[in-house]
């Protein structure tokens, strides 16, 4: 029987920072799951008729659109400081800034980043209390998660 090898993984695989600070430190929170961020560009058809008359349907790009960014984490001290950000946004006291998110290798040091361009805060989920991680000893340990969203304006991934 031959024994599996496994890395060891860090406690968050992903880093959100604000990069507006211009005095202190720029991170923010560590999370544990990164999804969203959907980019698409719609299609406009228009008619092409050629000289005999023929009509030919063409497509050229319209407008693209960035789906919001999700984040995930158990709720710990850092999520106020998350919820404080939604909150401004809520009471209009939250300008558009420019966040990004690294991901991190084992070693916890980044290995690809996500810049969110003029993002805000928009939403945090609910309460769910059903969410299960495995413990070091392989054990499930029940936590709640804390998710937050970001709408950016444009999305810039950077190897």
């Amino acid at each position: 029987m031959s024994t599996l090898n496994y890395e060891p993984t860090p406690s968050a695989q992903f880093s959100l920072y604000d990069f507006t600070v211009t005095n202190g430190n720029p991170f923010l929170a560590s999370f544990d799951a990164l999804t969203g961020g959907d980019q698409s560009i719609s299609m406009v058809t228009y008619n092409v008729i050629d000289a005999l008359g023929m009509v030919t349907t063409r497509v050229m790009p319209g407008q693209t659109t960035f789906e919001p960014v999700a984040l995930l984490r158990p709720v710990d001290a850092s999520s106020a400081g998350m919820y404080k950000l939604l909150a401004d946004a809520i009471l209009g006291k939250c300008e558009r800034k420019n966040y990004s998110i690294s991901m991190n290798d084992s070693q916890g040091n980044p290995v690809a980043w996500w810049n969110l361009i003029n993002a805000l805060p928009t939403k945090l989920d609910g309460f769910s209390f059903n969410g299960r991680i495995a413990g070091p000893d392989g054990t499930g340990v029940n936590y709640t998660d804390f998710e937050i969203y970001f709408q950016a304006e444009s999305i810039e991934f950077v190897p």
